[in-house]
């Protein structure tokens, strides 16, 4: 067991650099000139969230992009809250902005996120359509930088997520977010991305229609794999991007039990779609389980290894954070080298036996909530 993980954690720094040469070979995205810009619907749905949707919108109305090119479609799924009567308020103040309620439509068949997504994604009429999170806020060069490199074979785009923290498990959150984006970004600047993340990404519309919609998709969970193998099962090339200009803001989660939620929710998302990541997730979680033990028990038994795993982990993971802070002007990242240890340690200590146990996950607020099989 002590060879194994010597010999796993051996090779972490070599991954970790491709990782970060990846990072690098990243393009910047760029801003489209208005003549050039496609037709973009920005669909947002949302389930009782009338505390941090008006940052959301604002921030959605405020984009730098031609007007007669970018309308909205938001959508009130079965709220219980005041999140219907806001989203009715804005649309009355602009035509741009049209308000489906779910409860008013047929029943698609699809759970929780998805359920409400699909149903704006069926009414998007631009040619990309651009989604994001009610917690989210988007910066004003967001959708201009995020198509701003398009053409023909482009079928999904993408950008990175960061959490903006209040309380300790928001930094620990924010560490956690920007660690596992390292491996998508790092994988997409050798041309191999995994994923675009679902709080900041985009599918040219004649992909989703072609493919059927997320209603004949094979999924529960991850709604943004379902979408991304859409496109990579139409042929099409994925960009993303590591910049500001493409960077989308979230809230924290509310409590540090929608956090541990959520890492279920990602390993049960990926064990739900193609080989690769049922065999990767499994491949992640041994290796992180016995690099958490020798963490915890490797001193006693081989000290001299033990140090020098200890250095060479701490190095390692600051210079991914580093990379991925730099990239997205957030320096702070590269300090949470400790926090991000912490989140590990508890996660591979108790995520296997959870996911097993405790099979309700909720996305990041209280809106939504399924449970995995």
């Amino acid at each position: 067991m002590i060879g194994y993980v010597i010999a796993a954690a051996g090779l972490y720094p070599l991954v970790a650099a491709l990782l970060v040469l990846g990072m690098r070979r990243l393009r910047r995205s760029a801003a489209r000139a208005d003549a050039d810009c496609p037709t973009v619907t920005v669909v947002v749905t949302a389930r009782n969230e009338a505390g941090t949707l008006p940052v959301c919108v604002e921030s959605l109305l405020a984009l730098d992009y031609p007007a007669d090119r970018l309308d909205f479609v938001l959508v009130d799924d079965r709220s219980t809250d005041g999140t219907g009567a806001l989203l009715d308020d804005v649309a009355r103040r602009t035509s741009r902005v049209r308000v489906l309620h779910t409860e008013l439509l047929p029943d698609n068949g699809l759970d929780a996120k998805a359920r409400g997504l699909a149903h704006g994604m069926a009414n998007a009429t631009g040619e990309w359509i651009l989604i994001t999170d009610a917690d989210a806020r988007v910066p004003r060069s967001w959708a201009r930088h995020l198509v701003g490199r398009v053409d023909a074979s482009t079928a999904l785009v993408g950008g990175t997520a960061i959490v903006e923290p209040r309380q300790w498990w928001g930094r620990a959150e924010r560490t956690t977010w920007a660690f596992l984006q390292t491996i998508n970004l790092g994988f997409a600047g050798w041309g191999r991305a995994v994923v675009c993340v679902g709080p900041n990404m985009g599918i040219r519309r004649s992909v989703y229609v072609a493919a059927g919609g997320l209603e004949r998709a094979r999924f529960r969970i991850a709604e943004d794999l379902a979408l991304f193998r859409m496109g990579r099962d139409a042929g099409g090339g994925a960009q993303v991007y590591a910049d500001a200009e493409t960077a989308v803001l979230m809230q924290q989660v509310p409590s540090p039990t929608h956090l541990t939620s959520q890492l279920r929710r990602w390993v049960g998302g990926a064990l739900e779609q193609g080989p690769a990541y049922r065999l990767g997730v499994p491949f992640a979680l041994a290796w992180g389980v016995g690099v958490a033990a020798f963490w915890l028990a490797g001193w006693a038994v081989a000290p001299t290894a033990w140090v020098a795993f200890v250095v060479a982990k701490i190095v390692v993971d600051a210079l991914l954070l580093s990379t991925i802070g730099s990239r997205v002007s957030v320096r702070a990242l590269s300090r949470d080298v400790l926090r991000l240890w912490a989140v590990q340690l508890v996660a591979m200590a108790w995520l296997p036996a959870s996911m097993v146990v405790a099979r309700r996950i909720q996305w990041r607020g209280d809106g939504y909530a399924v449970k995995y099989t």
